[in-house]
């Protein structure tokens, strides 16, 4: 199954059970949410925790972004997927430094949350291949 909209791509791997969430662009705060949705709802038909989000082709921090994340999207997923544990592995470029770059959303978030105080993890990754192998790792 895959959904795809100018903004973003959305597939599903059965063989994986693996949701794989690409961002093609940079996004506004409404695509950042409906494609967020639309992500949790196709998690919610497969009972998909574990994610491969692709940020590799954004960059832009957005404070309200990382805090809809946290307070109101995140804390929703775990339900909609009936309390499954939550991996989340985020692909940053290469070349994306914590220090000296801008981060998505979804990396400024791993660097500021604990994952023992929360529902989920996150995990940045500069390769794929490092990605996939470590949510295969994942419950």
């Amino acid at each position: 199954m895959s959904t795809d909209t100018p903004y973003i791509s959305i597939t599903f791997r059965s063989d994986l059970a693996l949701l794989i969430v690409r961002w093609l662009r940079e996004v506004s705060q409404t695509e950042l949410q409906q494609g967020y949705l639309e992500a949790c709802q196709v998690a919610a038909d497969h009972q998909a925790g574990r994610w491969l989000v692709d940020s590799r082709r954004r960059a832009e921090p957005d404070a309200q972004m990382v805090d809809w994340l946290a307070q109101e999207y995140l804390p929703a997923l775990k339900p909609a997927i009936h309390n499954l544990p939550i991996h989340l592995a985020c692909l940053v470029a290469t070349t994306w430094r914590p220090s000296t770059s801008p981060a998505t959303p979804l990396a400024a978030l791993a660097q500021t949350v604990s994952d023992i105080e929360q529902d989920y993890q996150i995990s940045l990754f500069g390769d794929e291949g490092a990605a996939m192998a470590w949510l295969q790792e994942q419950p």
